[in-house]
């Protein structure tokens, strides 16, 4: 029997079909050239493997020379209405477009699920920007200076801040004439056309409690804003839609739907990439690239794919029966922005609150172009000073959000704060299962695996509970629905301790897995031109080559990362155009 979900999801689509047609009209989006056997046959300029939030840009970039042939390779298939309305986001997890991870188990985290946290990540054209929560955050320019200082010329934050500018398209009016913003980029940014009536007191609770209004992609990180979102105020804007769909009729560019990748093609001898091992409807080939492989499937499935072709840990792919090509840290400095989920009932004014699905709703935003689902339901963002060192960069942000009926996770639950430590310290890995690419790599984050990390969530969760404290909250009557393992304990701190336990989960930041840096620093994969030590023509160009990961949400950073990495690729080419 079909879910009321499933059964609005439908009665969504049906109304998007007839009032919304471009959110789904197949002629939009690149044709797939997968089972085309001549163009399995090209020799490529450069091959793309992930069209997602690197890829695409990269795609778009790398092919405005019209005398390179560019291949793009995607393990899943078009977006869709479901992807593409913003307040659905949560509702595309553990669906085709997810690769549906989970991690290993956990011992200090995601407790509420014996320990294995659900980890999405995006099967999708257009990565994880097509499922993520539309967030744009540049992170903190400390961020990007400590990569520098990490041993990365030319990627401090007056360098990569030109690349922020070509990307954006601000649309918000009271930042489009910012020094800090640009209206000539492809990335759509905006603020989100719906906010339930509890979020603008929420907004003023937090000028109450002192924190100031700020553009946190501006000149300051500190403070509270409402979210800027990578949506065009009606539909989610990926990268897909904003880089890859305007070029879809380039002549130079081809694309493999549902194609996976199962290894680069590397000649032992010369240690140079040379092509890549495609699978295709059962149906296995290589296809050749005569300049460079490029991995951008993301900080998850980079490593695993590196690791298949034999660049790895030599001990781990040894233990797995793989020949070593070379020796290097692939998988390891996991990074990402564990987050603890506090979920609060509302005893008044829940009318927001309890609504349900209906044929209102979806017609309001399929004809309308209004309502509640034009929202990314991420509505505010705080960031509130370093709980260790007030004069340094923010170490935590706090996302408010009305748990609607589109996005509840807890019954009863009417208000939620993700407090994430956007800072840790605490490092993991992705390591390979087996040797197939059908069998998920083994991810461990290890969240808290560094007592200090706890530390910071512990004051997280303190200054969420007293910031609905305020007086002008008090009309909602809020309060804490606690997890049934915790009740009971009385010291503040263990009850907030095993609230971090169990409530913990990833908030989709994954980074780091194949750090840049000097070929001298042994704990690095590819060095400041993102080239894989060692292997010749063969680059990463994702989230894995963060040193450090960001201070903030990791999207618009990926971004960035590409263009600047487009540039290089066209300079070393003598081709910067």
């Amino acid at each position: 029997m079909a879910s009321k979900l499933q059964l609005f999801i439908s009665l969504l689509g049906a109304y998007i079909a007839k009032h919304f047609p471009e959110v789904i009209d197949p002629s939009l989006k690149p044709m797939d050239s997968a089972n085309c056997i001549k163009c399995r046959n090209v020799k490529y300029d450069f091959i793309i493997v992930g069209a997602g939030s690197a890829g695409s840009v990269l795609a778009h970039r790398l092919s405005e020379n019209p005398k390179w042939n560019i291949l793009l390779i995607e393990a899943g298939s078009d977006e869709g209405y479901l992807t593409s309305t913003p307040a659905l986001q949560s509702d595309t997890y553990n669906t085709r477009v997810d690769w549906n991870y989970t991690t290993v188990r956990q011992q200090r985290a995601c407790m509420n699920v014996g320990g294995y946290c659900q980890y999405p990540r995006g099967h999708v054209i257009g990565g994880c920007s097509s499922i993520n929560g539309m967030v744009y955050a540049r992170g903190n320019p400390a961020d990007y200076d400590e990569w520098e200082q990490m041993g990365n010329p030319g990627w401090g934050s007056k360098d990569v801040f030109k690349y922020f500018l070509r990307l954006e398209n601000m649309t918000i009016p009271e930042l489009k004439n910012s020094p800090w913003h640009s209206t000539g980029g492809l990335l759509t940014v905006s603020y989100s056309r719906y906010y339930a009536s509890v979020m603008k007191d929420m907004f003023q609770a937090g000028i109450d409690s002192g924190l100031k209004s700020i553009d946190y992609n501006g000149a300051s990180h500190i403070g509270i804003s409402y979210a800027q979102i990578t949506t065009d105020g009606v539909t989610r804007a990926t990268v897909s839609k904003c880089y890859l769909d305007p070029i879809r009729k380039r002549p130079n560019l081809s694309v493999f739907k549902n194609t996976l990748v199962t290894k680069v093609l590397i000649d032992k001898n010369k240690r140079t990439a040379f092509g890549v091992r495609c699978l295709t409807s059962g149906e296995q080939y290589d296809v050749i690239a005569k300049k460079e492989v490029v991995l951008s499937a993301g900080a998850i499935n980079t490593p695993q794919i590196l690791m298949l072709s034999g660049v790895g840990p030599k001990e781990h792919l040894e233990e797995k029966g793989i020949p070593v090509i070379a020796d290097l840290p692939v998988g390891k400095n996991l990074q990402d922005h564990g987050m603890v989920v506090l979920n609060f009932r509302q005893e008044n004014f829940t009318d927001e609150c309890e609504k349900q699905y209906g044929d209102e709703v979806a017609y309001n935003y399929a004809k309308n172009r209004q309502g509640v689902l034009t929202s990314n339901i991420l509505a505010i963002l705080v960031y509130p000073k370093n709980t260790q060192a007030p004069d340094l960069p923010p170490n935590l942000q706090f996302t408010l959000m009305a748990d609607n009926f589109v996005f509840r996770s807890v019954p009863g639950s009417c208000f939620q704060i993700f407090c994430t430590n956007i800072n840790p310290k605490s490092r993991g890995t992705v390591k390979l299962n087996t040797t197939s690419i059908f069998d998920a790599p083994l991810i461990d984050p290890n969240y808290y695996g560094v007592e200090d990390d706890l530390h910071v969530a512990i004051s997280g969760v303190q200054q969420s509970f007293n910031l609905l404290q305020s007086p002008v909250l008090s009309k909602y009557g809020f309060s804490y629905i606690a997890n049934e393992s915790c009740v009971g304990i009385q010291n503040e701190i263990d009850y907030i301790k095993c609230i971090i336990k169990y409530q913990t989960t990833t908030i989709y930041h994954p980074s780091g897995t194949t750090r840049m840096g000097s070929i001298l620093d042994k704990s690095t994969v590819v060095n400041p031109e993102l080239k894989v030590h060692h292997i010749k023509r063969l680059r990463v160009v994702d989230t894995g080559v963060m040193p450090r990961v960001t201070r903030g949400n990791t999207n618009a950073p990926t971004v960035m990362i590409a263009e600047k990495a487009s540039e290089i690729i066209k300079s070393e080419y003598f081709e910067n155009i």
